[in-house]
């Protein structure tokens, strides 16, 4: 091999390494044109909305959709309310669901729109398979009343102020054990998340025997997403957000995904 074509040969190895570096550098400085963004929303077990155990449920296959329109990849972390509450002020997740606005939750966090309405009645129950009247114009006449609550809920407050006898509980399972065995008279929650966990706790005769009163304790009031007030474009994300939230439900989307899981479509 002659001197000359030695040198031309070490020029091009040379030039082929110099290549492969600046390519093996663009590929770490450039992000790819698929990459998205991840951000945790903190939940609790609240079927039928959202299932820690299922394969899906409505609100993490919303938020796939609405993902999807924001180019951004939710992560579902499944814990108690009070503790998602806190990795939101923590700054460990963007958000938790499905939350009811209070002023005083207002006060310390952000609401995207309505993910959707739904009311929450008193459930009550006789054994006898009755159904007396209960009736309330303001939550203070309760106070005959034992009710069941959940530790953190949003009535909290509420059942404080009118003075009324609550024993709290972690779920809503444990209520619905509570209300059956006589310990406590009246329980309010969501409309479906009620009949759901009363129809997957009690066999259907036993299932005849509970009942909801006529008023509720909200009235066609929405469930939200509470992000808070100081992550990082948190405002600029809940604006993109609400408006891949109008999208999926103006292009039948949401419709799409509550007839899928059985839910009733209303919002």
């Amino acid at each position: 091999m002659t001197f000359f074509r030695k040198i031309g040969l070490a020029a091009a190895l040379l030039l082929l390494v110099r290549t492969n570096v600046q390519t093996h550098a663009n590929a770490h400085e450039l992000p790819s044109a698929h990459a998205t963004e991840t951000l945790v929303i903190v939940t609790n077990d609240y079927p039928p909305y959202a299932h820690a155990d299922a394969d899906g449920s409505f609100l993490p296959d919303l938020f796939d959709a609405i993902g999807h329109e924001m180019n951004v990849t939710f992560e579902f972390h499944f814990k108690p309310w009070k503790r998602g509450e806190q990795d939101v002020e923590n700054l460990e997740a963007w958000g938790t669901l499905p939350y009811r606005r209070t002023e005083e939750r207002a006060r310390k966090f952000n609401f995207s729109d309505a993910l959707y309405i739904e009311d929450s009645p008193f459930f009550a129950y006789n054994a006898n398979g009755r159904k007396p009247a209960i009736h309330y114009e303001e939550l203070s006449d309760l106070k005959p009343y034992r009710l069941g609550g959940i530790q953190g809920y949003y009535y909290q407050p509420w059942f404080e102020e009118a003075g009324l006898s609550v024993e709290y509980a972690l779920t809503e399972e444990q209520n619905f054990k509570m209300l059956h065995i006589g310990r406590i008279d009246l329980f309010s929650t969501a409309r479906s998340v009620g009949w759901y966990t009363i129809r997957n706790l009690f066999p259907p005769k036993e299932v005849e025997k509970f009942y909801t009163i006529e008023k509720p304790l909200l009235e066609g009031s929405g469930l939200f997403l509470m992000t808070s007030k100081d992550y990082p474009n948190g405002n600029e994300l809940l604006e993109r957000f609400n408006t891949a939230l109008a999208t999926v439900k103006q292009n039948g989307t949401f419709e799409s995904l509550m007839n899928r899981h059985e839910l009733t479509v209303n919002y």
